[in-house]
């Protein structure tokens, strides 16, 4: 049904309006770009794309003048940050729009809560700032700092970089750059999280070079969620060598060699709770979650997609396990309802039901179950975890 909005239009208060607005302008993986917490599931690519999002909230702030005011927060939101002189200007004042903001009004800077710094921006050619960062100290409430991997593009990196301060910053979604890197400042991952003490959630990726082996350590109070994406040894090393008291929650999107993170369990294992991971068969064809069990010894909450991972096995009892999360994303190897299907998510039931998994008392179901739970098969493999008190739920 199509609604078309008239002057004899009901009049809705204006929160009502505003949550219609924010719907409206919702991508699906909006919440999981923005969010410093950690949810099952929800780690997203951190690069992509919302064009048709940002037409909406284009033709949103041209209705009238109540919706522009509604929808500049929206508008402004997420942004790309760039040398451009326009830009700085526009965040300053929104005169690109018409709106003429005084003294005492917000600027569209301040309803930035999430800023993507393509490394291009930060090129150091010369030695005058580059006007990016004019533009990035401008957003005063940023909550999510993202630096993307174009190592390809021709910029030059010669002179050293400032980075601002950056209180606000929760999340940092970061792809190492090396030849940016020796620039320091705003391109150096290191000095940007002496900038931003109060980060929260960290995703990091890239292969470091020897030569950054011996930055100073860095102390991260408040982190309680840490990503991987595509890391190499170095990098995990360095990590090593960080203070992060609070570190929680880890996901892993993809390794390389299962073995270079024996350094990260040995310094971090006992702290965490919660392990996830990505959609990627080396988690199958290297049997990852026994490392994981092996260094974690105090894993409460395991989540990871059924189909791209190794069963559980395990010589050591896994007394702290309480819950696991199955994700059903399909992958062209197990056909929902063929044998090979059901002789591999079996294998998955049957560990945690068996005494390896003693304290395992929920098994939450994640992607579309459907089909397989209408099966007497899935009552099957499933009774075992049900006779031992476990729930079997769809989250």
């Amino acid at each position: 049904m199509t609604l078309t909005l008239t002057a004899a239009a009901p009049s809705f208060p204006v929160e009502v309006w505003l949550q219609i607005l924010r719907w409206a302008t919702l991508h699906p993986s909006t919440h999981a770009l923005y969010t410093s917490e950690y949810s099952p599931f929800k780690a997203v690519d951190v690069n992509i794309g919302t064009p048709e999002t940002l037409c909406t909230k284009l033709a949103l702030v041209l209705v009238c003048k109540d919706w522009r005011r509604w929808t500049l927060p929206l508008l402004y939101e997420d942004i790309q940050v760039s040398s451009s002189q326009t830009l700085n200007r526009l965040l300053q004042s929104g005169e690109a729009l018409g709106d003429n903001l005084d003294a005492t009004s917000r600027r569209p800077a301040d309803f930035v809560r999430r800023a993507h710094l393509p490394y291009s921006s930060t090129a150091t050619s010369t030695p005058h700032s580059p006007r990016s960062l004019a533009t990035l100290a401008l957003c005063s409430s940023l909550d999510v700092l993202v630096r993307t991997a174009d190592a390809f593009s021709p910029c030059a990196y010669e002179f050293s970089i400032e980075c601002p301060p950056l209180p606000s910053l929760k999340r940092i979604d970061w792809w190492h750059h090396n030849e940016a890197a020796r620039t320091g400042g705003i391109n150096s991952l290191m000095h940007v999280l002496g900038a931003a003490p109060n980060v929260e959630y960290l995703s990091v990726g890239g292969e470091l070079w020897p030569t950054y082996l011996h930055t100073a350590p860095i102390e991260l109070p408040h982190l309680t969620t840490l990503r991987f994406r595509r890391v190499n040894a170095l990098f995990v090393v360095t990590l090593c060598r960080w203070t992060i008291p609070s570190l929680r929650h880890v996901i892993f999107d993809n390794v390389a060699d299962v073995e270079l993170f024996w350094a990260f369990w040995t310094t971090f294992g006992s702290q965490v709770r919660t392990v996830e991971l990505g959609i990627s068969l080396k988690f199958y064809i290297q049997d990852f979650l026994e490392y994981v069990f092996a260094g974690c010894t105090q894993l409460e909450e395991l989540n990871y997609y059924v189909h791209f991972t190794h069963a559980p096995r395990t010589d050591r009892p896994q007394n702290t396990l309480k819950t696991v999360g199955l994700h059903a994303h399909p992958n062209s190897f197990f056909c929902v309802g063929s044998a090979e299907y059901w002789e591999h998510v079996g294998r998955h039931f049957e560990a945690f039901a068996s005494a390896a998994f003693p304290a395992v008392k929920r098994v939450l179901l994640y992607g579309d179950w459907a089909a397989a739970m209408e099966t007497q098969e899935f009552d099957r493999i499933a009774q075992p975890l049900r006779d031992k008190g476990c729930m079997i739920t769809v989250a």
